[in-house]
């Protein structure tokens, strides 16, 4: 099955199965994933003065909507938070990939979100939580 037949059957609200999630990390839509198929944050950090000091802090982003995530994790950018989310075009929202729309979901007890299919509407849709020891329900 190639990856539009595997969407196309997907219902929304599903999370995406890593097979998806690698040719997503290919394209530069999502920075990475774990094993257990969770995003990994990319961090930007930035210095800026704030209330007469300086002080060094990061934006934490999952998605790039614009296909533009770093390949390498040397996010010292030295740049502003404004520009760094106008460049990157923020880290909420949605990304789209062959047709679909995907964005990101902390299931219960999760630290970690997961990516979830939100369009196109299908017939059925599921609502994913996670259990206590992990296990999707």
């Amino acid at each position: 099955m190639t990856n539009k037949e595997i969407l196309a059957k997907m219902p929304v609200g599903e999370i995406v199965p890593k097979r998806i999630l690698a040719a997503m990390k290919r394209k530069g839509l999502i920075y990475d994933y774990s094993w257990w198929g969770y995003l990994e944050n990319c961090r930007f950090w930035y210095k800026e003065e704030w209330k007469g000091r300086e002080i060094s802090d990061y934006v934490m982003t999952y998605l790039f909507p614009k296909g533009n995530s770093p390949k390498e994790y040397d996010n010292h950018l030295g740049i502003s938070r404004e520009e760094i989310i106008k460049k990157f075009n923020g880290s909420w929202g949605e990304i789209e990939y062959l047709g679909c729309t995907f964005e990101i979901k902390y299931l219960s007890g999760c630290f970690a979100p997961y990516l979830i299919k939100t369009a196109p509407v299908t017939e059925k849709a599921v609502n994913r939580s996670m259990s206590l020891l992990g296990a999707i329900c």
